[in-house]
């Protein structure tokens, strides 16, 4: 459900809106605004991680515009903060696997934190309206937690319950079977990583050992109707390996993303190179908001989507910025007749509904995005309206053609590399896993950190393919029967770490098999999918499907 959600982040907007207001200071109230957007992120994670991440965040918006007031004046300076900032906060926004929002709103805010104070505004307002809109949003994102403490862990275990229900109702004969399988063991992964990170599995706390025991008997549940044998992709299997493991801790997975070459990394050079020429072609072009198509460019780019995906991306923002632009000069023609407080409900309204829309049509939600971002940010400026929508127009035009142009230009052609690197982590990490069940050590805190690294870089791999598929399928052609034999043999040893108790016995030669391929792969050569194949029945007591 969104609607809480959508909720929280209206009334993050809503109370320092409304009370400036009152005092007669709703210029102020809509700088607040710039830190308020920290209410967007963290939503349905626990009290622990979501408290950590929240602060997290907060600080990292106000560190945003600090950095981008210290280059009010200077174009090339700003310009080349609002790159830096891209980069690093894709960077570790994709490390982290933060999902949405993403990096965007630390661009958005190193580029006002830029031109506000050429326009107005003192720079130690600005950082201090960032702060208390941070401070106010982070207490209203826990706000829910007095209420129902284990929420997010009740939901995803409901989530998941109603997945695999789904699943099961229609059958493995179903003619959706296989997305309502990946559905299911998605909600499975998701519901034992927020127990995980809740703290569940090692609690004592009734409420939370049956959370735990209800989501072993919801996966049981799906194992015993996976889909049949014969189905060419291993992924649409129930995880019937998974086990509350949680995430490696921030460090390892910031170790683990600035390993070449990653998602990460090809994601935060894209939005470098893409936020750069978007920023100094509206530079050139005399554009006064530079950084408007610099977060074009960066809204597009960040999260690292296949080309195709890009395309749509940008064709959904260009018509969404078109409406909205409408709808800014509307709210605006009403707040000269009405008066500061139809302002004041407009943009608890739109907050509400960009949250409400973004996860289901984005196209919708950037009809709501555009009016509230120019609305905050332009505050205090004394720019007309209609001279902002027309060059918002421009900057958006601008910054979408460079998105676009970005991923068939920069990495056009990496994805094989790409593949052929994660399918050799993926085999290391099981090596590592084996070596562990060897010597009896796989429920070790050293195992166990095994099994999660495995358990990573095959969700690493997944989504790798997935978007080779779609920006190379020709280069990765030869690779997907040896990625099908690896997955298995990944779901191989996980279940193998996930049930063995004694000391496993004859797995030596797998794992010294696994780093060869390993080794293989890293100087360019695909090793056979039978060898992968040999090694996957070398390595497990579990039947061999495939």
């Amino acid at each position: 459900m969104r609607w809480p959600v959508a909720a929280r982040a209206a009334l993050a907007l809503g109370i320092p809106l409304t009370v400036s207001t009152l005092l007669g200071q709703q210029t102020f109230g809509l700088l607040i605004g710039t830190g308020v957007f920290t209410v967007l992120y963290g939503a349905g994670r626990p009290l622990r991680t979501r408290l950590v991440l929240l602060l997290t965040v907060g600080l990292a918006m106000v560190a945003s515009v600090f950095v981008g007031t210290l280059t009010t004046g200077n174009t090339l300076a700003s310009i080349g903060v609002v790159v830096a900032v891209g980069m690093v906060a894709t960077q570790i926004c994709h490390a982290l696997r933060l999902g949405a929002p993403g990096a965007f709103f630390f661009v958005l805010l190193a580029g006002v934190g830029g031109y506000l104070p050429a326009h107005g505004v003192h720079p130690g307002t600005l950082v201090a309206a960032t702060a208390i809109g941070a401070a106010v949003a982070v207490a209203v994102a826990m706000s829910d937690l007095v209420v129902r403490p284990r929420g997010p862990q009740e939901d995803a275990v409901d989530a998941a319950r109603t997945a695999v229900g789904t699943f099961v109702a229609a059958g493995s004969a179903a003619s959706d079977a296989e997305q309502r399988s990946a559905a299911a063991t998605n909600a499975l992964h998701d519901a034992w990583t927020t127990l995980a990170d809740g703290g569940d599995p090692v609690s004592r706390d009734a409420r939370a050992r049956a959370l735990v025991a209800d989501l072993h008997r919801i996966q049981h549940t799906y194992a015993s109707h996976q889909l049949p044998g014969d189905v060419p992709d291993p992924e649409l299997y129930a995880e019937v390996t998974e086990a509350p493991l949680g995430q490696p801790s921030v460090q390892h997975m910031l170790r683990r993303s600035v390993r070449w070459p990653t998602t990460a990394l090809q994601a935060a050079l894209r939005v470098g190179a893409g936020v750069a020429t978007a920023g100094l072609i509206a530079s050139i072009v005399g554009t006064d908001h530079v950084y408007w198509a610099m977060a074009a460019t960066m809204l597009v780019l960040h999260t690292g989507l296949d080309r195709k995906n890009t395309v749509i991306r940008s064709v959904h923002r260009l018509i969404g910025t078109v409406l909205g632009l409408g709808l800014f000069l509307a709210v605006h023609a009403l707040v000269d007749l009405g008066g500061p407080w139809v302002l004041v409900v407009a943009l608890i309204v739109m907050q509400g509904t960009v949250e409400l829309l973004v996860v289901r049509n984005y196209a919708a939600a950037v009809l709501f995005i555009t009016p509230l971002a120019l609305t905050i940010g332009t505050a205090g400026t004394g720019v007309g309206v209609g001279d902002v929508a027309l060059e918002r127009l421009l900057d958006t035009a601008i910054g979408i053609t460079v998105a676009v142009a970005v991923p068939w230009l920069i990495f056009r052609r990496g994805t094989p590399g790409l593949v052929r690197a994660h399918l050799a982590r993926v085999l290391a990490s099981a090596a590592e896993v084996l070596d562990q069940l060897g010597g009896g050590t796989h429920r070790r805190p050293a195992g166990r950190a095994a099994l999660r690294d495995l358990a990573v870089d095959m969700q690493e791999l997944s989504g790798v393919v997935r978007r080779g598929l779609q920006d190379d399928p020709d280069g990765i052609a030869e690779l997907l029967e040896v990625r099908e034999a690896t997955a298995w043999l990944g779901f191989t040893v996980l279940a193998r770490g996930s049930s063995q108790i004694e000391p496993a016995s004859g797995v030596e030669g797998a794992a010294w098999a696994c780093r060869r391929m390993a080794a293989q792969l890293r100087q360019g050569v695909v090793p056979a999918a039978a060898d992968v194949r040999a090694v996957r029945a070398a390595a497990g007591v579990l039947p061999t499907t495939d």
